[in-house]
């Protein structure tokens, strides 16, 4: 069974230890063909909480020294690099056994994935996600610094169409058609639900949106600007449901006030993930014109439950998966929020019909885990030696 070495940043949070599952559950999907060990590491900001631990025979633990905002990356991740190779050094783990690399992001992990694959001669493959986005627009010095990396790499994974979209931008149209493009594959986060279409309970005029309301997740989800706008629509028979909860919920709360919608907006409160369905399942639409997303795993749920969408327009995020199952907007203009809560509100039903049609094409399987494992084990087995 060949071996593949996957390095990730993204398995846990030196906070409350837990982050979102899509990397491990896609590490989960390749464990019926191929081998993984996991390289899991969390940046820390002080270097006496530096720490490494061996938790299993597949999964090994490290808390690195690095400055934020991705300040001197590439010494970082050259320091991570040496630790991790001591540390392999003195639990005898030998890099020359393994076939492949996954570096499951470009930056960062990437550095790390490309200097042991450059080493010991194995191949390697990355991720393209919303951070590595937001380290070529904001660091100088990182078209540079990744070019060798990109070329290097047999496949590049990505997991939606904005971020290769912006890799043509970002690197230039040579580079991009000769080096990115040939190499990516679209290969989204796993949703794995039971798909329901049966909009008999649909309330008419009703509306949801759901997110964690912690100050950044809700600046970031662009709540505000919803509500603004769902004021100025007061002549119009519909509400909100808002599922969530969390330590800005009084803030949103004090906007709903001010903005005379006590009557139109309900606080849900917090639901479980695996009872969720049905809080998509009764609504018209699905509302987030989030400013940007890293994948996008509520609008894939709402659609999996018939439920047209509102996105944001040629933002990362969930614009550029299917066409004709909602509504793409300009997050910052109420106005277009506005006109497509709207355009939502009078169509829902033609949208619906868009979500049954794609549906029964077998559109939306490109979410389960069976389509995903497939992909995912078959690239491994093209790009590994």
């Amino acid at each position: 069974m060949k071996k593949i070495l996957n390095l990730s940043y993204d398995l846990r949070d030196r906070y409350n230890r837990k982050v979102t599952p899509a990397i491990s559950n896609l590490i989960n999907v390749s464990k019926s063909k191929f081998d993984p060990f996991i390289i899991d590491l969390v940046r820390t900001p002080n270097p006496r909480q530096e720490e490494i631990n061996l938790k299993n025979s597949h999964h090994l633990l490290i808390n690195v020294f690095g400055l934020p905002y991705g300040l001197l990356m590439n010494w970082s991740q050259h320091r991570a690099l040496n630790l991790l190779k001591k540390t392999a050094s003195k639990e005898e783990i030998d890099f020359k056994r393994f076939n492949l690399i996954h570096s499951h992001k470009l930056t960062f992990e990437g550095i790390i994935g490309y200097k042991l694959s450059k080493e010991y001669d194995i191949p390697l493959i990355v991720t393209l996600r919303q951070t590595d986005t937001m380290v070529f627009n904001k660091k100088i010095g990182a078209i540079k610094l990744f070019k060798p990396i990109i070329k290097r790499c047999t496949k590049i994974l990505y997991l939606i169409p904005q971020i290769l979209m912006r890799m043509e931008n970002i690197f230039g149209k040579s580079f991009f058609e000769d080096h990115i493009i040939p190499k990516a594959v679209l290969l989204p986060n796993i949703v794995d639900r039971k798909i329901n279409l049966l909009k008999n309970d649909v309330e008419s005029g009703s509306f949801v949106t759901v997110l964690k309301m912690e100050k950044k997740i809700v600046n970031r989800k662009n709540v505000k600007r919803l509500l603004i706008a769902f004021s100025q629509l007061s002549n119009y028979k519909i509400k909100l449901s808002i599922v969530g909860d969390g330590s800005y919920r009084s803030k949103i709360e004090k906007w709903v006030s001010e903005l005379h919608l006590d009557g139109k907006v309900k606080f849900v409160g917090h639901v479980d993930n695996d009872k969720i369905d049905g809080d998509y399942a009764r609504a018209e639409a699905f509302l987030l014109p989030s400013i940007s997303e890293s994948f996008g795993l509520v609008y894939a749920e709402a659609l999996l439950n018939g439920t047209p969408i509102m996105y944001s327009k040629d933002h990362l995020g969930f614009d550029g998966f299917f066409e004709g199952v909602g509504v793409g907007v300009n997050p910052k203009s109420v106005e277009s929020i506005k006109e497509g809560i709207l355009k939502l509100f009078e169509n829902g039903s033609s949208y619906r019909k868009n979500i049954n049609i794609l549906n029964q094409a077998g559109e939306f399987n490109i979410f389960n885990s069976s389509y995903v494992g497939i992909k995912y084990n078959e690239i491994l087995e093209k790009a590994s030696i």
